[in-house]
């Protein structure tokens, strides 16, 4: 049988037309430019992980430093020298440690807690460890094992009488404080830059 018409389809609503695919993009605060110039880049995270163990490690070496500075100079270090040198230690222990505080932990002064009191530690640490290496070299064992067995608080001690104790106390204030303002300087300038 001939039909007259071709047959006829099911009408298909019109389609809409294509557009080329567009990539995901994720939804970003209002205000946000990340790669226009004139906006601040985002706030770099600092490292608290890294400023601690450099912090440690900077201290530990200091403190070993400044002892065997002790004992190398024992003979002919006065009581002055002796509390000049401490006072210009503890301020190269700050500027060391709170250096690689503030590239490390950033503009975010709660990372500069830890290697501030590590730079505390080291202060009264190289002095008192300095004393000890000092008896060891002097008087040998013998000396040491005396003094462990009936003053063991010696070295502390020297620290405190040695230096006065206003300047043991300022030697751990200019330790401590300058990592603090150190590490804000440099971890600003890192911010900056």
């Amino acid at each position: 049988m001939n039909q007259p018409w071709p047959p006829q389809q099911p009408m298909q609503p019109p389609q809409p037309p294509q557009q080329p695919m567009q990539q995901f993009q994720p939804m970003q605060p209002p205000g946000f430019h990340p790669y226009q110039p004139g906006f601040p880049p985002p706030p770099r995270r600092g490292g608290g992980v890294k400023a601690f163990l450099f912090g440690w490690l900077i201290s530990g070496f200091g403190a070993t430093l400044f002892a065997g500075l002790l004992v190398a100079s024992y003979d002919d270090l006065s009581k002055i020298g002796l509390r000049v040198m401490y006072v210009v230690f503890a301020l190269a222990l700050a500027l060391a440690v709170g250096s690689v505080a503030g590239k490390t932990g950033g503009p975010n002064p709660a990372t500069y807690v830890a290697p501030a009191l590590l730079a505390m530690a080291a202060t009264f640490l190289g002095t008192a460890n300095g004393y000890v290496f000092v008896l060891l070299d002097a008087g040998g064992t013998d000396i040491l094992e005396a003094m462990l067995e009936h003053e063991p608080g010696a070295p502390a001690e020297f620290w405190w009488k040695g230096l006065k104790g206003g300047i043991a106390l300022l030697g751990l204030a200019v330790a401590g404080g300058g990592v603090f303002a150190v590490g804000n300087l440099v971890g600003k300038r890192q911010r900056q830059g």
